[in-house]
This record gives structure tokens, sequence and C-alpha cells, in this order.
């Protein structure tokens, strides 16, 4: 379980490092950013999947969520254990938001995009999944306007963990447009 919480933030490292770095755009579009940033509603990776959708996909009776969060980098996280103590598996997401970030921080998209140039010789890019989509290392990573979310469900060379990170992906999205 530490190790799924230190492989995001292992994945964030580079947009924790540079969101302290980010002087671009006017003051204006800043303004109007953080005016935006206040009137959208904080949501919760909880909400994109929820328990009942957990143990449909992995296909057994899991324990209630764990969450956690990054505000840095404007992540909300909920992990999904089986209840089985002996099953390997799980179900991992995050969402990265706007409204959730401390002014200045780089975009949800500059985020994903940091992650996505990061993974580019090992990446599958999914279509159909959110505006963008791709499997790497560590799961699922969609972007769906300024919303970046992220999957994991174990190792990603298997084709059943492939086919879970999509149907998971598919309901996130789903989600995500009925908590807008």
């Amino acid at each position: 379980m530490r190790y799924l919480v230190g492989l995001a933030i292992m994945l964030l490292a580079p947009a924790l490092m540079l969101s302290g770095c980010n002087n671009s755009g006017s003051m204006e579009s800043k303004k109007e950013s953080a005016s935006t940033t206040l009137k959208a509603a904080v949501l919760e990776a909880c909400g994109l999947i929820s328990k009942s959708e957990a143990e449909t996909l992995l296909g057994e009776p899991v324990m209630d969520a764990e969450k956690s969060q990054q505000e840095v980098v404007g992540m909300k996280l909920c992990l999904y254990n089986p209840v089985n103590t002996d099953s390997w598996g799980f179900l991992q997401v995050t969402l990265t938001q706007q409204s959730f970030m401390p002014p200045g921080g780089l975009a949800p998209s500059e985020l994903f995009h940091s992650i996505q140039k990061a993974m580019s010789d090992s990446r599958t890019d999914i279509e159909g999944i959110g505006d963008e989509a791709f499997i790497a290392t560590g799961g699922l990573y969609i972007l769906k306007d300024e919303y970046y979310i992220t999957i994991g469900a174990g190792n990603i060379d298997r084709q059943d963990i492939q086919q879970r990170l999509k149907s998971a992906g598919s309901i996130a999205i789903k989600n995500l447009e009925a908590l807008r």
C-alpha cells in the first residue's frame, strides 16, 4: 500500500518540482484563474469510482476506501483494497484538480502533459477515454478538461489489468461528468 502511494508521488515528482517555477502568464490571466478556482467545487477521488464499482471491477468485496491528499499538486487519492488479505487486487484513483491547488501551481493539464512526455517511450495511448489517455508504468493516466486522473490496478503488462484500467477509466469519466 505504501508502495502505491509512493509510486503516485514519484510520478508527480516532476510536477512538484516545477510547480514552484511557473512564472508564465499575465497577471490578469492568473487573477482570472484564481477567481475560477475559488468558484469550482473540490471533488473527491472516491466520487469517480464508488466502493460498489470498485468491487465490480475487482470481482471481489473491498474494504472502505483509504483516502489521502497532496494539496501542493491539487491531488486527492482513493484506494480500495480487497477484504481478502490474500488477494493481490486493488484499485487506486487519484484526481488532480485546479480547485484544490494552491495559487501559482501548475495546471492539471500541465502536470498530465509533463508525465505524458516523461513516459513517451513506454506508454500506450488510449482513445475514447477523456480528452487524452494513456497506459504506462503506474496505470492509466487521463486528462478530461482540467481534471487529471490516474488509476492504478496492478501490473500493466497483463491484459486483464489493462482491460480493468480501461473499464475503470470509462466509469471515472462518466462519474466526473455527473459530479460537475
